[in-house]
């Protein structure tokens, strides 16, 4: 497994320092969190997605920053 991908799981699932990169992965081969954590990586989050492109369909609805 990824370095990456273990420490996305390691931060997300609040895992104590002291469980070594081996241990996580072969605690969470195959789950969906592992899965989750390799989309992460590459994607931007859904409700990212759905909002850029409702900024192009609605730009009147953006947020002003």
């Amino acid at each position: 497994m990824d370095k990456r991908i273990i420490d996305a799981i390691r931060e997300k699932e609040q895992l104590p320092a002291s469980m070594t990169d081996s241990e996580i992965a072969r605690e969470y081969k195959g789950t969906y969190t592992a899965a989750r954590a390799a989309i992460s990586q590459d994607h931007k989050p859904l409700d990212q997605e759905i909002s850029d492109a409702m900024a192009k369909i609605l730009p009147f609805m953006r947020k002003k920053k």
